[in-house]
């Protein structure tokens, strides 16, 4: 039986986002991107309350595939009530020019994000910029998820553990989670 409620956690750019929405799709579950519950205009946070009565409500649904990298409260209530957790535990080799690729062309096309944002040239250079950011924690991130998806610290939630780009699609097929590759 496919679980009902998915986390899909790893570091930033490791294709949380593209691959939650490819199950949604594919299971019709619905897909929650956590950062739409964190970001508010002009790139600011919401405050800590509303973004944690968001998440606590969020993932009361029956059935969701919920996608972040967010610790502390809002990552153990995403865990705590996920049936299965998906790790792209994916190295910053492999990340950074997913992320470099990803926000130039967010800027380039002024893809809106959440709350009206919208990534743009001119911020990608500035030092809060999500070039600067995500490369400077992403080892802090993997770090986190290792010592938090640990068999005896994952409360007997199952874990998939994908570090591979390759071995992703054909063990998430193998699953039921994704829609068999087409010959």
């Amino acid at each position: 039986m496919s679980p009902k409620r998915i986390a899909l956690v790893g570091p930033v750019a490791s294709g949380k986002s593209t691959l939650a929405t490819a199950i949604a799709a594919h299971t019709g579950r619905p897909h929650l991107d956590m950062d739409e519950l964190f970001w508010g205009p002009n790139w600011t946070p919401v405050n800590a309350s509303v973004f944690h009565a968001g998440v606590h409500d969020a993932l009361a649904a029956d059935t969701w595939i919920a996608d972040g990298n967010y610790g502390g409260e809002a990552g153990e209530t995403l865990l705590a009530r996920a049936e299965l957790a998906i790790w792209l535990d994916l190295p910053l080799r492999i990340c950074l020019p997913r992320l470099i690729r990803r926000s130039l062309r967010r800027a380039g096309t002024r893809q809106e994000l959440f709350a009206g944002n919208r990534e743009t040239f001119s911020h990608l250079f500035a030092r809060d910029s999500i070039l600067w950011w995500g490369p400077a924690h992403h080892h802090q991130h993997r770090r986190r998820w290792a010592m938090r998806l640990t068999p005896d610290r994952a409360d007997g939630l199952p874990i998939v553990r994908l570090d591979h780009p390759a071995a992703i699609a054909p063990q998430l097929r193998s699953l039921g989670l994704l829609a068999p590759k087409e010959a």
